[in-house]
């Protein structure tokens, strides 16, 4: 019985600070990548708990490679968008301005009542009121509300257009988007593309870019 409740004392302290290591974001909503991580992680955990001939050593090492390789791929997504894409996927619209993107809703696997449930949660009884719901890269959806006080609608979510110092290729194709004004609107707010963490053009057309560190 010590030896559990040591071997526990011990496993506990690793996995804490295993997570901590990862970062914030592995206590919250977990991506796909993240989610497979900390299941692998627990099931390292369980194991020289069920086996006590087993070296602790050996589930220690396992889960300090796991964090290694979580950390690397972290690092290696921030400076590639298109890592990022196939790790962790990208947002999807399922309802614009009322009605269901029946496409996208297949190839999520998502039916009617599941959206119209995820609605009620939110608060919204009407299809009419939403403007945008979108499926996460978490699976969270995040819903774009008409404002029935003001009779105001978005006309169109934000466009990403800059993300990382780098130029959202695939957006600005798909939207239009002119490469040459966005230079322009570099060069109008002085900024350079590396200087750039994130930038967007708005439902009215208006490019607002956020500096790095500020």
């Amino acid at each position: 019985m010590i030896v559990v409740f040591f071997r526990a004392i011990v496993l506990y302290v690793v996995v804490l600070i295993s997570l901590r290591i990862m970062g914030k974001g592995e206590l919250g909503e977990l991506q796909p990548f993240d989610l497979v991580i900390s299941l692998m992680i627990a099931e390292l955990a369980a194991m020289p708990m069920e086996d006590l001939n087993s070296p602790m050593s050996h589930g220690i090492m396992a889960i300090a490679t796991l964090v290694f390789l979580q950390c690397l791929t972290s690092f290696i997504s921030l400076k590639s968008n298109k890592l990022r894409k196939i790790i962790c996927g990208t947002p999807s619209i399922l309802i614009t301005h009322g009605k269901f993107d029946f496409k996208e809703m297949k190839k999520l696997r998502v039916n009617v009542n599941d959206v119209l449930g995820q609605l009620r949660l939110k608060g919204y009884n009407s299809i009419e009121d939403i403007d945008y719901m979108i499926m996460e890269t978490n699976g969270q959806m995040s819903v774009i509300a008409s404002n029935t006080i003001l009779d105001k609608k978005c006309k169109r979510i934000p466009i990403a257009v800059i993300l990382d110092g780098e130029i959202m290729h695939s957006n600005i194709d798909k939207y239009n988007i002119s490469r040459a004004t966005l230079d322009f609107e570099l060069k109008k707010q002085k900024l350079e593309l590396n200087e750039v963490i994130y930038g967007v053009v708005d439902e009215n057309n208006k490019y607002i870019l956020y500096r790095k560190n500020n």
